[in-house]
């Protein structure tokens, strides 16, 4: 199973080096060694993600969800609503994840193949003060769908509320850059876009807004508590055990990402693998859910072959050496998804295009067709 190439959207192909800084061996996580590496995350992650000096780093035992639910309980006050964009699978979560905590939502919901309409944020915020935090997912993983997150934050900075960004599977890899985005409340992955392992994630906190909205929530939370993580992790403490080697992948992962170029070389990556899958699908005729100016660098859904169901492509091309993923909710009987994060050879995902063929015709010729 090593040679697999994993096209789901996570858990990503990783590299030796990564693998391998798994390794490093057993370390408490009371010990110096460990204020060392979180540390040194800290200060990394926002480096390399392009807001050193204007976000704090606090980094979450846990996958993207996570992060996302800490994102969520620690970015509104109390008595205040949170606003979410809900336009697929994620947008959804994090309304779920508001609703299960208590805090009162506005919802703006759209198409799940359109771009939410910034303006229809901008309305809400003018007609509703109790507004204090708008939340949008970046990537739209469900659909390979990207929000106009650099033109909502621009609104949401005219006003108390602050900016809360599902970053998970956008982080590193699609534009905009997240300094020109002004959110002041990050939600990221050590997997994904940055190659690292699942197990850690993180919040990027903006100290002009970010910082002080979570200390000012009403704790929802124990495990989850952004403002008790952030006091913890200042003082070089972490309050609750960390996947240690995990967050050892993770510090090898980014030194790998800023050894490579960083963001302009890895989003430069994505979109030449973009480039060259989606030239193979149009040459078999599979069609592109989201129109191109709309489309996420890392994940492309696919309409079904007709009378080809996804369990049946799924284990042909697992054949072949390669996993795709299953569409999601309305769309699970008539689409798949491919993505191509992680570390995949650029010649594997040039082969693709055969593999797929030879599973689409064996499919058929199996159908008697």
């Amino acid at each position: 199973m090593s040679d697999l190439v994993l096209l789901n959207p996570g858990p990503a192909c990783t590299s030796p080096g990564v693998r391998e800084a798994m390794l490093r061996g057993d370390l408490c996580h009371r010990e110096p060694e460990f204020a060392d590496l979180m540390g040194r995350l800290r200060t990394s992650l926002a480096r390399c993600l392009g807001v050193a000096g204007t976000h704090e780093t606090v980094l979450i035992t846990g996958s993207g969800t996570a992060a996302m639910e800490t994102a969520v309980i620690g970015s509104v006050r109390a008595g205040r609503k949170l606003l979410v964009v809900d336009n697929g699978v994620y947008g959804a979560r994090l309304l779920s994840m508001a609703e299960a905590h208590g805090v009162e939502t506005v919802v703006v919901e759209g198409p799940w193949t359109r771009p939410v309409d910034p303006g229809a944020i901008a309305d809400l915020l003018r007609s509703d003060g109790r507004i204090d935090a708008v939340a949008c997912v970046h990537h739209e993983t469900t659909t390979g769908l990207l929000n106009p997150i650099a033109e909502i934050g621009a609104i949401v900075r005219d006003h108390e509320a602050v900016f809360l960004v599902d970053a998970i599977s956008s982080t590193g890899i699609e534009s905009p850059d997240l300094a020109e985005v002004h959110a002041d409340i990050v939600c990221g992955t050590a997997n994904k876009g940055l190659h690292g392992v699942p197990g850690v994630s993180f919040l990027l906190l903006s100290t002009a807004k970010g910082t002080g909205r979570v200390a000012a929530a009403p704790r929802r939370s124990v495990y989850l508590d952004p403002a008790a993580q952030l006091r913890s992790q200042q003082a070089g403490d972490i309050p609750f055990t960390p996947a240690v080697q995990t967050c050892y992948a993770l510090d090898e992962a980014i030194a790998q990402y800023e050894g490579a170029g960083g963001y302009e070389a890895r989003l430069r990556l994505y979109r030449e693998r973009a480039a060259v899958v989606r030239a193979g699908f149009a040459r078999l005729d599979l069609p592109v859910l989201i129109e191109e100016p709309y489309r996420a660098n890392s994940v492309t859904a696919l309409g079904l072959p007709a009378g080809i169901t996804y369990r049946a492509l799924h284990d042909e091309l697992k054949q072949r050496g390669y996993v795709i993923y299953a569409g999601q909710g309305r769309l699970s009987e008539t689409h798949f998804r491919i993505a191509t994060m992680g570390e995949i050879p650029m010649p594997r995902l040039v082969e693709l295009e055969g593999a797929l063929e030879e599973s689409i015709r064996h499919l058929t010729k199996a159908r008697g067709e």
